[in-house]
């Protein structure tokens, strides 16, 4: 898990969460195979808004988030985003590539190719949880993706949210976000970044 101390880090994620409200749940969660979440993690939901100020950050970055929000969630997120960007910020993510997705299943002669952009996408499910644990994988979790992206269709979205210098992004092509990229997160995925006017 990327969060250098240089960079204001935020995580809403259920599990984060319960380790951050009851901190005696750590060793079960990691035994669990969640991460052990770095000290300088704050608890922030990019949906409802985060403890920044307006206008204050030079650079925002979203790695593999916005795929696990609905339509509706990514342009709230998109105009929380703007908000907190000063002038002339960037706005870096990455995030799965639809397009790359769909073009390795059409070019598959795999029979099982489908089942094979399911489980890439995240898009479907493979067994159902039954119970308890059902009812709280439905009200929590936000492993699977909720919205996919092409770079025609998130670079429509930015536009319309305010944001200029819309570009396609490549692992290491902007030194401000080197610290916080990890190139693994990047193979065969959509980088993509823009700028508050």
């Amino acid at each position: 898990m990327c969060a250098p101390t240089t960079w204001r880090n935020f995580d809403a994620g259920p599990a984060f969460w319960l380790e951050k409200t009851f901190p005696f749940t750590k060793s079960m969660l990691i035994q669990r195979g969640y991460p052990d979440y770095p000290s300088n993690i704050e608890y922030g939901d990019v949906i409802k808004g985060l403890p920044v100020a307006p206008a204050s950050a030079d650079a925002v970055y979203c790695s593999h988030v916005l795929e696990h929000l609905t339509l509706e969630e990514f342009r709230t997120t998109l105009r929380n985003v703007h908000t907190y960007l000063a002038p002339g910020g960037t706005f870096r993510m990455v995030l799965p590539d639809i397009a790359f997705l769909i073009k390795e299943y059409v070019e598959s002669s795999d029979p099982y190719a489908a089942s094979r952009f399911m489980r890439d996408s995240y898009l479907g499910y493979e067994t159902q949880d039954h119970g308890l644990r059902r009812i709280f994988y439905a009200m929590f979790s936000r492993a699977k993706h909720l919205w996919m992206w092409d770079e025609k269709n998130i670079t429509a979205e930015l536009a319309a949210a305010g944001f200029s210098d819309i570009r396609r992004a490549a692992f290491g092509d902007d030194p401000l976000f080197q610290a916080v990229e990890d190139e693994g997160r990047w193979t065969n995925n959509l980088g993509m970044s823009c700028r508050r006017p």
